[in-house]
């Protein structure tokens, strides 16, 4: 559950996030990126720390794909 604020917004950059993160641009992007997000600060906050911490369990031995579910985005692991 997003922190308040308007969760559109939320899930969008929440998104961007991972989906950066999973086509292998650096966690310096997601940051950049993050600092010009229209978001407040609690909002920035949750997403600069599942940046990092997708930063750091995402890797060649763990892949990622995202899948795109109706109303809402899955929070589930897909592996092959």
């Amino acid at each position: 559950m997003p922190p308040d604020g308007d969760a559109t917004v939320f899930d969008h950059y929440r998104t961007e996030v991972e989906a950066m993160l999973a086509v292998g641009r650096p966690l310096g992007a997601d940051v950049r990126m993050l600092e010009r997000a229209p978001i407040g600060a609690d909002e920035r906050s949750v997403l600069w720390l599942l940046a990092s911490a997708l930063d750091e369990s995402v890797g060649p031995v763990e892949p990622v794909e995202l899948t795109l579910v109706e109303d809402g985005a899955s929070d589930r692991r897909v592996h092959r």
